[in-house]
């Protein structure tokens, strides 16, 4: 069959659905619908067919850019309507735009999440906010009987890219490399930078190793994209006694490569989190005010910090620092192997 599956969300919400890309990839032909935003995740991923992609219009400022995202968007249109697709798949809760897309593919079958959808929804599923995102996306896959459970997350960089990565990372002694990812979208989630200055200083203290800081691109008074470059550069300024690179990016495909080439990474809840448990990488999660139970690292070596008071700045150092280092020993002395 002829698979659309639309997934409009953010990037953590994108890699979280690639199990599901893969699992009905086994059997069908498997087509994606996302944002100019996201579709960086689907690059060199195998088991994707077709990306159909447009850009949301509060993401462009000039006259100029919105006509030619409009234009986009017909184009889009106009691509997903001459498929003619059998099965629409909404990825995530149902809303009204992404039930536009379904009804544009002419789906003879729309799978979607939500008792309450309207009837151009064939196959209802309940509500399963229980379970950790990724087992509520393979359950999109039962209708079409696919009963198998879900595998990992799965990023596919080039060799090219990786390279282009080393020449930033340059690690000639062979040292760990540990990756410190500062930024959140969420206020909450959001660990104090005096915090990462004194953790990277004592697992400095404690091996030679070479730390990789890694934030969101852009300054902080960007109203569409944010950034955190001005906290990067306290960040660094402080750091200035120990082996530190700032990892400055353009793109989350820059992201992802620089993140495979770390050995263990700490970051809080958000798209950053599911990269690097994406590229297979072990990492310390700090929560604050999401839920850990369905937005965990999946599938990969982890440590999971959630605040009692649903603020990660309630988080201490140590407690932080005792957690990657025991993380840190498990994996050299059992290497994990997976469910």
């Amino acid at each position: 069959m002829k698979i659309l599956i639309i997934r409009r969300d953010n990037i953590g919400d994108l890699i979280l659905t690639t199990p599901l890309i893969s699992m009905l990839a086994k059997d069908h032909q498997v087509d994606m619908l996302v944002n100019s935003y996201n579709k960086l995740v689907l690059q060199e991923n195998p088991c994707v067919n077709k990306i159909h992609h447009y850009t949301k219009l509060h993401h462009e400022g000039s006259y100029l850019t919105k006509i030619l995202v409009f234009l986009r968007r017909i184009k889009t249109t106009l691509d997903v309507w001459k498929e003619g697709y059998d099965v629409a798949i909404v990825a995530g809760n149902w809303n009204k735009r992404q039930l536009h897309w379904a009804r544009l593919s002419r789906a003879k079958r729309v799978i979607a999440v939500g008792d309450d959808a309207p009837d151009i929804v064939t196959d209802k599923l309940p509500y399963m906010n229980a379970l950790h995102m990724v087992e509520q996306l393979a359950q999109l896959a039962r209708p079409l009987g696919c009963e198998t459970l879900p595998g990992k997350l799965e990023i596919f960089m080039t060799e090219a890219e990786i390279e282009q990565a080393a020449k930033t990372i340059i690690n000639p002694r062979q040292m760990p490399i540990y990756g410190l990812q500062i930024s959140s979208r969420k206020e909450k989630q959001r660990w104090p930078i005096e915090n990462f200055v004194e953790l990277a200083h004592k697992l400095s203290r404690r091996e030679v190793c070479k730390i990789v800081l890694f934030w969101s691109p852009g300054s902080s008074d960007n109203l569409t994209h944010p950034g955190d470059d001005e906290k990067s550069k306290i960040i660094m300024s402080r750091c200035e006694d120990i082996n530190i690179v700032p990892y400055s990016t353009k793109n989350i495909r820059e992201l992802m490569a620089g993140m495979i080439l770390c050995d263990q990474i700490i970051t809080s809840d958000g798209g950053a989190l599911h990269m690097a448990a994406g590229v297979g990488k072990p990492v310390v999660a700090l929560f604050g005010n999401s839920e850990s139970s369905v937005w965990g690292p999946w599938k990969v070596p982890s440590r999971v910090l959630e605040s009692s008071s649903r603020d990660v700045t309630t988080l201490s150092i140590d407690e932080v620092y005792r957690n990657f280092i025991e993380l840190r020993n498990d994996v050299v002395n059992k290497p994990y192997v997976g469910e």
